[in-house]
């Protein structure tokens, strides 16, 4: 746990930490619930902090129920996995050279015919994983595309857009850490079409010289 602008293990002294400590652990910092308690053994001398059980029973602050011990050999490490591990990832929207969007009260609005891009990225928290874009339209089913997540981001590419490609696409970020599977899924982003085909952008006509007529004397 992070204490202090610190990352330290956490042991209980007790050894008698349960679920249910964990799950109240979790929802004191906005982790949403315990998905997994564990205590391991440990040789390593390091400086920990050792946690309070009675201190997390009795509804007290999680991080006011740590305390620094001196540089010694831990018996065990306290491990609490909770379910909200994973940041909510970033959908954003580009169109390529030719492109043209603007953003309207339905959302997103790109030219038929030009090519764009929906990315989805995520703060570096762990390395690797994976990031699905779901795309809802009209049609009943529901269209899903996978990429590994690099640079903790993913591009997916799309060309020569249409009235199929219309419609809600949303980020999730998958990833397996601490043995278990998390995800976290982004805002909606909403797409819409305009008529006009991009390169058949009508340009205003260059104004041509005036002529004078001269009158007779």
């Amino acid at each position: 746990m992070k204490q202090q602008g610190q990352w330290r293990p956490v042991i209980d002294w007790d050894s008698e930490w349960d679920q249910k400590l964990s799950s109240a652990v979790c929802k004191r910092l906005d982790c949403g619930s315990a998905v997994s308690t564990n205590i391991s053994s440990s040789s390593s001398e390091t400086t920990v902090w050792g946690i309070s059980r009675s201190c997390v029973q009795s509804d007290w602050i999680v991080r006011e129920c740590l305390w620094l011990t001196s540089t010694r050999k831990s018996p065990t490490n306290l491990e609490v996995v909770c379910s909200d591990l994973l940041t909510q990832p970033n959908i954003s929207f580009s169109t390529h050279i030719d492109g043209v969007s603007e953003a309207t009260q339905q959302g997103l609005r790109v030219l038929m015919g030009s090519d764009f891009t929906i990315s989805c990225s995520i703060l570096p928290q762990y390395p690797g994983g994976s990031f699905q874009l779901i795309f809802n339209t009209s049609d009943p089913e529901q269209k899903t595309y996978t990429l590994p997540a690099v640079n903790h981001s993913a591009h997916f590419l799309f060309s020569a857009a249409d009235s199929t490609h219309r419609g809600e696409y949303r980020c999730v970020y998958h990833l397996y850490v601490f043995s278990h599977n998390f995800s976290s899924e982004s805002r909606p982003l909403h797409l819409t079409l305009a008529g006009l085909k991009a390169g058949e952008l009508k340009r205003p006509e260059p104004r041509g010289k005036e002529k004078h007529l001269q009158g007779a004397p």
